[in-house]
């Protein structure tokens, strides 16, 4: 649900295939999301996908500046692709995302902070939004203080128990080499407090209901928790 690489993509999904992923998430910045070459490439590479066994999900990740610009990107895009996430850091933005509903994931909120980046009021909110809480096994590989890191993310993963918010874990890759296979991760999440069930949940059902509620909105058939089961 989360790599940020955006060179030799075919060879992603072959090694995706390799660690027994069922789809990856290609997050796009708005740019992006409007250049006709990039949209191209990714339709190229659906193709690919398809005979790799690979679903891919094409994503918006938003990086603000503010929760004024958050909100105008989302209410630009939120309609025209399958994930919205968010990069976390700072403090209003991380409350800004876990505000609104048309958020689904949150990205590594610690990020640069001296803080997990959260606290009870922006998980609750995260709760009641079903806004999903990142934790990035990148950000805890490359951090020069890993034990801060750690904590960090041992309190938000605590929050988001004690007030019901979802949690995915994901690689962050940069490459294909830092990519990692599913129960890696998983076990990422059982080390920081989750139970088996939910660390193994985190990366997959977790994620997977996320994209399926998301493409049932944008096909028309989920209308404000109303699901169209058939038509006459």
């Amino acid at each position: 649900m989360h790599i940020e690489i955006k060179e030799n993509l075919e060879e992603v999904v072959k090694f995706a295939k390799m660690l027994e992923y069922a789809g990856i998430l290609i997050a796009l910045n708005e740019h992006e999301i409007n250049n006709e070459y990039e949209i191209k490439k990714i339709e190229n590479l659906k193709k690919l996908a398809i005979e790799n066994g690979i679903d891919i999900i094409i994503g918006l990740l938003i990086k603000p500046k503010n929760k004024e610009e958050l909100k105008r990107v989302l209410d630009e895009f939120r309609k025209k692709v399958e994930i919205i996430t968010v990069a976390g850091g700072i403090y209003e933005i991380n409350r800004a995302a876990c505000e609104d509903s048309r958020v689904d994931i949150l990205y590594h909120p610690e990020l640069g902070r001296n803080d997990s980046g959260l606290d009870h009021i922006c998980i609750k909110a995260a709760s009641e939004n079903n806004v999903a809480i990142e934790i990035n096994f990148n950000e805890i590989l490359q951090a020069k203080n890993r034990p801060k890191i750690l904590t960090f993310m041992r309190r938000n993963v605590k929050l988001c128990k004690k007030y019901g918010a979802n949690v995915i874990i994901t690689s962050g890759a940069k490459n294909k080499w830092e990519m990692r296979a599913p129960r890696e991760l998983a076990s990422i999440g059982y080390v920081l407090g989750l139970d088996l069930k939910t660390a193994i949940d985190s990366v997959s059902i977790i994620p997977e209901n996320i994209i399926k509620t998301n493409r049932e909105k944008l096909n028309g058939r989920l209308i404000k928790n109303v699901r169209i089961v058939d038509e006459f």
